[in-house]
């Protein structure tokens, strides 16, 4: 079987390179009516988005499977749970990913699970691959051997310290050469290509564009929250606007928002808009389970009444929902606050791997949840809390700028930053 790889900056059709070569593979062998093309990623945004582009490729006829890594992980741990026990491995628990894909490669090294995998999903995709744990890369590599695998990743798009040097360089030299990307399709705008490349390689970075600009707000957030609402009110073609930080520590980016939410600001008057901020669904699921507060045991009517003034959260509903089917079914009167957790967990994770993905006209979120989108307009606040390390702070500006399709505003807190990096070498 082969391996194919390709790498390159945002923008530069790492994902569109991904479907040609499948293309080309389908035309070289047609898939057997048994068979369908696996998908996978790190993030559900990024499946979702597989999913869109296997749909358009008609030969494909829809015989594929677009999951997460953890999902086919879990998906083949739990086939063949039998033989992992019979060879001595402990079944991770749900939610236990990264066990779960480490037990996913193990698994893979035996002869009947390799044969299973080629004969169910000859050609298998990966994209974002540099997101991978050493876990996840190891289940890639087991792939490789049974499948035709293609897979596409940018190094310097990885956010996550930890996973520097990437796991995939591992395996991944060993069995082929990646096919380097230059070439930017997301966008046309020399600034906003210059001031990418410039963050990329460690440059000074030009502050003054007229579609990419870099602007000192020192002071009190009214400065940088006049700058916010008129880059939203005079930007060029209309079009979505997100507003990024890599922090929202220290308040300065949630005050920023929030003026520009409660009415007209600076001296041209611009505002209000409604820029809402996207929560993560660890945050929301958070701060639903402390405004629950349940006792650890109760009573099953106790329980549907101390979620009944939640009912409008779809999680919430679902657990009430379950809670009266156990009563009902099985006469269960007792339930603890660790089975309700496990009922709404099990929502969100379905709707991070089932639900759309929408994106208003004005959202606020960290670069993290950024990630592998894209919007016309963005405008970035950079802040004082933004982590001691030049490198990270490289990779964070560079990931705001790259989602960028028109234009780009990075509003700085204060004067020095702008002497340090990632804005001069």
């Amino acid at each position: 079987m082969t391996v194919t790889a390709f790498e390159g900056p945002a923008g530069t059709g790492k994902t569109h390179s991904l479907m040609n070569r499948l293309r080309e593979g389908l035309a070289d062998c047609a898939l057997a009516p048994h068979q369908r093309v696996l998908a996978l990623t790190f993030m559900h945004g990024s499946r979702r988005r597989l999913e869109l582009r296997l749909g358009e490729i008609e030969e494909l006829g829809g015989r594929f499977q677009a999951a997460t890594v953890d999902s086919f992980g879990w998906r083949l741990a739990k086939r063949w749970r039998t033989l992992a026990r019979s060879l001595g491995y402990a079944i991770p628990a749900e939610g236990q990913y990264q066990q779960t894909c480490a037990l996913a490669a193990a698994l893979m090294t035996r002869p009947a699970v390799a044969s299973w995998v080629a004969v169910s999903h000859p050609i298998v995709l990966v994209d974002e691959a540099q997101d991978l744990s050493p876990e996840r890369s190891m289940m890639i590599a087991g792939l490789a051997g049974p499948s035709d695998l293609v897979l596409a990743y940018d190094e310097f798009q990885c956010l996550n310290p930890a996973l520097r040097p990437m796991p995939i360089y591992d395996w991944l030299p060993g069995v082929c050469t990646p096919t380097s990307l230059t070439a930017c399709h997301r966008t046309n705008n020399a600034e906003l290509l210059e001031a990418a490349r410039a963050v990329r390689s460690g440059e000074a970075v030009r502050r003054d564009g007229q579609r990419f600009r870099v602007i000192a707000t020192p002071g009190r957030p009214n400065y940088a929250a006049t700058c916010l609402a008129n880059a939203i009110a005079w930007r060029q073609g209309g079009g979505s606007v997100a507003v990024l930080t890599p922090s929202r520590s220290g308040g300065f980016a949630d005050d920023i928002v929030r003026l520009v939410r409660a009415g007209s600001v600076g001296r041209h008057q611009n505002g209000p808009f409604p820029v809402n901020w996207e929560r993560s669904d660890e945050a929301e699921r958070a701060a639903l389970w402390q405004e629950l507060a349940m006792p650890e045991t109760c009573s099953v009517p106790d329980a549907l009444a101390a979620l009944e003034p939640h009912s409008h959260a779809p999680a919430v509903k679902t657990a009430k929902n379950w809670i009266a089917l156990q009563r009902r079914v099985l006469g269960i009167e007792e339930i603890t606050a660790h089975q309700v957790r496990c009922q709404i967990n099990r929502t969100y994770a379905a709707r991070r791997r089932y639900g759309a993905m929408a994106d208003g006209q004005f959202v606020a979120m960290t670069i993290q949840q950024a990630k592998n989108r894209e919007f016309e307009h963005v405008v970035v606040i950079w802040p004082y809390t933004v982590p001691n390390d030049d490198e990270q702070k490289r990779r964070l500006l560079y990931n705001a700028i790259t989602r960028a399709k028109r234009s780009c505003h990075v509003l700085v807190q204060a004067q020095a930053l702008l002497d340090a990096p990632p804005f001069v070498p």
